[in-house]
């Protein structure tokens, strides 16, 4: 189907990569959810099928035979808008499908069990006092500058990935601007500099690995799929290992602390009862997922939402649309810490479930619960402006609070 063929039938086109689709995000999404059984956006001369609804998502998610993996997961700044969608993997195993998928996922998971990350609890509170410690006499600080990025410096680049210290801040400017660059060339750049340095990671590792270290199993194992695999394999493998945690748990966490600031009961009721903690990270992994869109392709002749797709066609799935799908979640753009219904699809669903889940809940929790603790009183800071960006991840650019002299 042709995108012509594709509005023919009813079907709203969107420019995802638009500045409208960034200013009026939510409102487009909702008229996608409530007129179009998908969306059309065209890469190029491709129409890629956008899916906002959470069942449409689930069952995209949940089919890895109809839905591939191979053909590349990833939607970068990177890429050149004016083309079709790229056709070959670079993350792995996120670019995967079974058998190969699953060898690589026995690999990484042992590394990142909840018992295995809550080795790391320690360090982070440790890390989160030591951070507030420096910013909260000043009584105002940048929420992602100041704090969460310092922080997951710390624990995702030192503790996790083990890398030096000289080479961390490269690491996460890089990481930072793959995602949301603010052009397409320096997306590619950060693309390129990541790739570089990962590579020179692996050299090291192969060559000298360290002794129960994620990035030296990957640089290590003997077989997958049947043979060794390549260098360029695993350094496709490590790639996203390093940067996967560090802007998502960040964009998360920065959007929480935005809604508590500008919602003053929601906060209150937070201090008042800290055991909502947990409660309060998922329903912000409901309301800010920020996954605008993952690309999938289809392996054969099938239907979505009504919709005919022949194999080879594109589609795209929306997290954040999923998760704010009013058939699913009734109000849902209202943070409500008692709702019944509470499987949201953050972390994905399926085989390509997100690997790093148990560590960025606990990131997240140990924040929330120390920031409520130390801070159980802050504002958003006034005159200042707001920004967002949507694609490929939907976020806030920074987020400045006032926190006034508690006592």
């Amino acid at each position: 189907m042709t995108a012509n063929d594709a509005q023919k039938q009813g079907l709203c086109p969107v420019d995802l990569w638009s500045e409208e689709f960034n200013e009026n995000f939510w409102e487009t999404i909702g008229a996608l959810q409530q007129k179009a059984s998908l969306g059309v956006h065209r890469q190029g001369s491709t129409p890629c099928y956008y899916a906002t609804r959470y069942q449409d998502v689930f069952n995209v998610l949940r089919d890895a035979a109809t839905y591939s993996s191979e053909g590349g997961v990833a939607i970068l700044g990177g890429d050149n808008r004016s083309e079709p969608p790229k056709n070959e993997g670079r993350f792995l195993p996120e670019d995967l499908d079974a058998p190969a998928h699953t060898e690589w996922r026995k690999v990484i998971d042992p590394f990142l069990t909840v018992k295995r990350v809550e080795a790391y609890e320690l360090t982070i509170s440790k890390t989160i006092d030591e951070l507030l410690d420096a910013v909260l006499p000043n009584g105002r600080f940048k929420v992602l500058a100041d704090f969460l990025r310092p922080l997951q410096l710390k624990i995702i680049f030192t503790e996790l990935l083990h890398l030096p210290g000289e080479e961390i801040e490269d690491w996460m400017h890089w990481s930072h601007d793959l995602f949301v660059g603010e052009t397409p060339e320096i997306a590619a750049q950060a693309f390129a500099s990541i790739n570089k340095a990962a590579e020179e990671l692996v050299l090291r590792r192969m060559a000298d690995p360290i002794p129960d270290d994620l990035v030296s199993a990957v640089c290590t194992v003997k077989e997958i799929g049947g043979r060794e695999p390549t260098f360029a394999e695993r350094t496709a493998v490590v790639v996203p290992l390093a940067i996967a945690g560090t802007e998502s748990v960040g964009t998360l966490l920065s959007a929480i602390v935005h809604h508590l600031a500008t919602h003053p009961d929601d906060l209150a009721e937070l201090v008042a009862d800290p055991g909502l903690v947990p409660v309060a990270v998922e329903e912000g992994l409901r309301m800010f997922a920020n996954v605008t869109a993952l690309q999938r392709t289809v392996t054969r002749d099938t239907e979505l939402a009504g919709v005919p797709l022949e194999a080879g066609a594109k589609v795209w799935t929306s997290y954040n649309g999923a998760n704010r799908d009013p058939e699913q979640f009734p109000d849902p753009h209202t943070w409500n810490l008692h709702r019944d219904e509470v499987r949201h699809v953050a972390f994905g669903v399926g085989p390509h479930r997100c690997l790093g889940s148990n560590h960025a809940r606990l990131m997240m929790r140990k924040v929330l619960a120390r920031l409520l603790e130390r801070m159980p009183r802050f504002t958003l800071a006034p005159d200042q402006t707001i920004s967002r960006f949507s694609m490929p991840t939907r976020g806030i650019h920074e987020v400045i609070i006032d926190v006034p002299a508690q006592g």
